[in-house]
């Protein structure tokens, strides 16, 4: 909907995210005591969700560029930055020391450094 580049860009920084971020998941499921089949299982069901999320935007797109990307685009921006700064970071600094909070804040702010970076070379 924004352009090719944007598109290959997005696809490879959610695949590259997405991938260890399921296998946390997964472990995170099997820790708690959730059977392996069944965490796969809930593990696919999030899969799914995903799917009828891009399903949506397909069908938004179809309603028109400015819709789509004036809509959409920002919502989805908005919910990982809410998701990142309500859910995650409170998780990440909770019960660690002071230098290992400062690594965690330094990696969140080289990967917005990254997004900055990919940005001007769109």
């Amino acid at each position: 909907m924004a352009g090719n580049a944007v598109g290959f860009t997005t696809t490879f920084s959610i695949l590259f995210h997405e991938i260890p971020h399921e296998i946390g998941d997964y472990a995170i499921l099997i820790q708690s005591g959730v059977p392996p089949m069944k965490a796969i299982l809930l593990q696919s069901l999030t899969a799914l969700a995903a799917l009828a999320g891009c399903l949506v935007a397909l069908f938004a797109h179809g309603a028109g560029q400015a819709a789509a990307a004036g809509i959409i685009l920002p919502f989805t921006a908005g919910g990982f930055i809410y998701i990142a700064t309500v859910s995650v970071i409170p998780e990440l600094l909770e019960g660690t020391s002071l230098m290992q909070s400062i690594y965690e804040i330094v990696a969140l702010l080289a990967g917005v450094g990254m997004m900055v970076i990919i940005s001007w070379f769109e």
